[in-house]
C-alpha cells in the first residue's frame, strides 16, 4: 500500500468517526448537519495532530523534551 493510499485512507476513517460522533453524540443532529459539520472538523482536526508533532519535533531539537511521552500517553 502506497504512502498516499494510507494517507487517503486515514483522512478517510477520521471524517468518517467524525461524522459518527457528531450525528449519535447527542442533540438529535440530522445527518446533513453532521456530515458538514465534520467536513469542517476534519482539517482542524488534521491541522491540530500536525502542530502537536510539529511542537514536539521542536521541543526535542531545542533540548525541552528528550522524547518522553506526553502524559496522556504514558502507560500507568
Amino acid at each position: 500500500m502506497s504512502k498516499r493510499a494510507k494517507r487517503v485512507g486515514g483522512v478517510s476513517a477520521f471524517y468518517v468517526l467524525l461524522a459518527l460522533m457528531i450525528r449519535f453524540g447527542g442533540d438529535g443532529v440530522g445527518w446533513g448537519p453532521a456530515l458538514l459539520a465534520a467536513l469542517v472538523a476534519t482539517p482542524l482536526g488534521l491541522w491540530m495532530i500536525w502542530l502537536r508533532r510539529r511542537l514536539m519535533e521542536q521541543a526535542c531539537e531545542w533540548g525541552r523534551r528528550k522524547g518522553q511521552p506526553w502524559p496522556e500517553e504514558r502507560r500507568r
